[in-house]
């Protein structure tokens, strides 16, 4: 037995999607595609500053282990260092900078502490920024519900 739908709608309505149905779905592919394109710039930052740390880090472990290309892998070491600095504060993130030692170059032992700090920073940066982002969804959205009133 067929039970016929209590609801009527028009006939041009059969086959087609509830206007209501419809805004939500175009509401969430808006909220996606921004989430995206917003969350994909953020990836581009995150993956370039951890591009330069394995970098510098290759370098250290050149640096570390002496020999006649000492000097020169220590000076790679530094712009690699400098360069990551440079783009973080690019960013508006500032990070301390490994101490320098008699020789100009940076001190050996606090580099791997730097690649901490650096590590620490970004991922904070990442989080503030998704944070802010689905922030910014629910406004525009307007998801979040009206304050009640007493």
């Amino acid at each position: 037995m067929i039970q016929e739908n209590p609801v009527r709608f028009g006939q041009a309505f059969h086959g087609t999607e509830h206007p209501d149905t419809a805004a939500q779905r175009i509401k969430k592919d808006y909220v996606d595609t921004m989430i995206a394109l917003k969350r994909e710039n953020m990836e581009r930052v995150y993956s370039y500053v951890s591009g330069l740390m394995d970098k510098a880090k290759e370098e250290l472990q050149h640096a570390r282990s002496g020999g006649s290309s000492g000097d020169h892998r220590k000076l790679a070491l530094r712009a690699h260092i400098d360069e990551i600095a440079a783009y973080l504060k690019g960013q508006a993130l500032e990070v301390t900078l490994p101490t320098t030692a008699n020789d100009g170059h940076y001190d050996n032992n606090d580099i791997a502490p730097f690649f901490g700090r650096v590590k620490c920073v970004m991922d904070q940066w990442y989080d503030g920024h998704l944070i802010a982002m689905y922030d910014e969804m629910v406004v525009l959205t307007n998801l979040k519900g009206k304050p009640v009133r007493e």
